[in-house]
């Protein structure tokens, strides 16, 4: 059944002779163009009410998100007051703006937009609903130029990712530094962001913590040292010279995980190492610690999350949480060993607390519990072992997959976009849109379900990369802690390792 125009109830339902007009701005944080500043857009939205003689009574403002979602701030609150009755003329720059995503930009325009009676313009695109969706006065007709420029625009959003990502990597490869914020010890050179120079302040801080730990000074030493002297903290010292944001604060004082991160951190040998994937680029600028020791404090860090140190453990807790107590479930304490000599154990503190009813309180030596890691790591990678011939020939298989579901999903995209012209036409009613456009939701669906078993199976071969190199002692125990849910200590004294990760997803 042919739709009927909506011009007649359009002009009804605008009773007011004074719109209520509001501009509606986004700027993505891709989109660094001065032809798409807020400002510039503010400007062309005011100048087309003072041509119209059409205040404009508010802005709603999406700055730094994509046009590809309608689940933004501004958006969504200037949906909620079009329901409440209190707008009735959106006015937008043009529509990228409004969104990229060429089904949902349509439905606004074409369906939620008259059925509540609001004006909608356009104003680069001189798209006007004043007389209506389906008449228009210019000659290139609007009823089938915004549904290709809403098609394009969703095009032009994927691109923008595509390009931006390549240029972030082409960057990385030349050693360029892309990261927001300059690391903890250097900044941002004022004649070239894109270059690293220390920073005469904190690159003390930075030189003064290698030079304990080259000294052999443990972690827990380093970090007293800190926080006795009240040295700033990174995020600190990046407030105290100007730095605003959500970014969280911490308790204020030092602690092993930042140390750690500083010491385990090759930027500070004048190397990047950037992207995701891995761009490693020497000598990109003035280094803080030089290559010997830093190298030096790696091996140490590796002998003794190996456990293989001559004169005991790691004075680290790279178990804390994961040690659980077999009989009554609880976390198991670590502690140091009799007259506090270099070596720890585990125990349930619960029979202490609440009696021995409830738990037998169980002990265990941290140096068992590390060796029956590696002992059902190496089961582990045994039993789910993949090889690069069977990694490579999965991830054809899958790419195989996705292009002949890519060229299903283009098809039946192309005949989305007819029916829609058609739709926009009044030759085919909005139901039999919505089934061709159901269609084509289900191809999407389809083909991002194949992208995302591709995406789950790489980070899955790479989380076995890291667990084969850890069997093999190549990479810390502590690297793989994120592997592991929790180590259960049986009242037979049996220890099982419980994985954090599902290896069935491995196709072999």
């Amino acid at each position: 059944m042919a739709r009927k125009s909506r011009k007649h109830k359009y002009k009804e339902e605008l009773k007011s002779p004074f719109p209520v007009a509001v501009g509606y701005i986004r700027l993505s944080v891709a989109n660094k163009e001065k032809a798409s500043s807020i400002e510039n857009q503010k400007f062309i939205i005011e100048r087309w009410g003072e041509q119209q003689q059409i205040p404009i009574s508010h802005y709603y403002i999406d700055n730094g998100f994509s046009g590809k979602f309608s689940d933004r701030p501004a958006f969504q609150e200037m949906i909620q007051d079009i329901l409440s009755g209190d707008i009735n003329c959106v006015v937008v720059k043009d529509l990228s703006r409004l969104g990229r995503n060429y089904i949902s930009t349509g439905y606004y325009i074409e369906v939620f937009f008259p059925s509540n009676g609001i004006r909608f313009v356009s104003v680069n695109d001189q798209f006007d609903t004043i007389d209506g969706i389906i008449y228009q006065e210019h000659t290139c007709s609007s009823r089938i130029r915004v549904p290709i420029t809403n098609t394009f625009n969703e095009q032009v959003s994927i691109e923008i990712k595509k390009k931006m990502e390549a240029t972030l990597d082409m960057k990385a490869q030349h050693g360029i530094f892309i990261g927001p914020r300059a690391p903890f010890g250097y900044q941002k050179a004022e004649d070239n962001h894109d270059q690293l120079i220390p920073d005469p302040k904190a690159a003390i801080i930075i030189r003064k913590i290698f030079e304990l730990a080259a000294n052999g000074i443990g972690m827990t030493a380093i970090v007293r040292y800190l926080n006795e002297k009240e040295i700033p903290t990174p995020i600190q010292y990046a407030r105290l010279n100007g730095l605003s944001g959500n970014y969280d604060n911490g308790n204020g004082n030092w602690n092993s995980r930042s140390v750690k991160y500083i010491l385990t951190n090759r930027t500070y040998t004048g190397m990047l190492v950037q992207g995701k994937e891995k761009r490693v680029v020497s000598a990109t600028h003035e280094a803080l610690v030089d290559t010997n020791t830093f190298d030096a404090i790696q091996k140490s860090f590796q002998e003794k999350a190996f456990n293989i140190a001559k004169h005991g453990q790691s004075t680290e807790n790279i178990l804390k949480g994961k040690v659980i107590c077999g009989c009554c479930g609880g976390k198991m304490q670590r502690k140091r060993g009799t007259n506090h000599v270099d070596w720890y154990f585990f125990t349930c503190i619960t029979k202490n607390r609440l009696g021995a009813d409830k738990c037998t309180g169980m002990y265990v030596r941290e140096e068992d519990v590390l060796r029956a890691i590696y002992y059902q790591l190496k089961l582990c990678v045994k039993e789910h072992f993949i090889s690069n011939s069977q990694y490579k020939q999965e991830i054809m298989r899958l790419n195989n997959e996705i292009d002949h579901s890519e060229s299903q999903y283009q098809e039946i995209f192309r005949n989305a976009v007819h029916h829609y012209e058609m739709f926009v036409d009044g030759k085919i009613s909005k139901d039999e849109f919505r089934a061709v456009q159901d269609v084509a939701n289900e191809k999407k669906a389809i083909r991002d379900n194949i992208i995302a078993s591709k995406m789950a199976y790489e980070k899955q071969y790479q989380v076995f990369r890291k667990l084969l190199k850890a069997s093999y002692k190549e990479v810390a125990l502590d690297e793989i802690m994120d592997c592991i849910d929790k180590i259960t200590i049986c009242p037979n004294k049996n220890i099982t390792v419980k994985w954090a990760i599902e290896f069935q997803t491995i196709v072999k």
